[in-house]
């Protein structure tokens, strides 16, 4: 009797774990169903060129983050001789037994 009250509950887990794995791949294919159906119909009511082309408020933004991108890496290099400044400060400060206040 316990073998075949292991074999059942064996038999459940298999299905558990079966039912378990082939749900969320259910629902995923239908959303990306859904998803490409939307974007069929979407580029069927527009011009492609249009629908691909980048809308001008990204682009603002992206040249935007380009130059604080470049303006970030050009003043690296500056914080860190600042710091590198601070810490032979802080450790000649603290050979004469002096305190950095900041």
């Amino acid at each position: 009797m316990r073998q075949v009250k292991k074999n059942v509950v064996r038999c459940f887990n298999v299905l558990k774990m079966n039912v378990c794995d082939t749900v969320p791949r259910c629902i995923l294919h239908f959303f990306i169903s859904q998803l490409v159906d939307d974007l069929g119909r979407a580029l069927e009511k527009e011009d492609l060129v249009e629908f691909l082309k980048e809308k001008q408020e990204i682009r603002e933004k992206r040249i935007l983050c380009r130059a604080q991108f470049s303006a970030l890496e050009g003043a690296l290099p500056r914080t860190d001789k600042v710091l590198q400044k601070l810490l032979r400060m802080s450790q000649q400060g603290s050979a004469k037994g002096e305190r950095l206040q900041f």
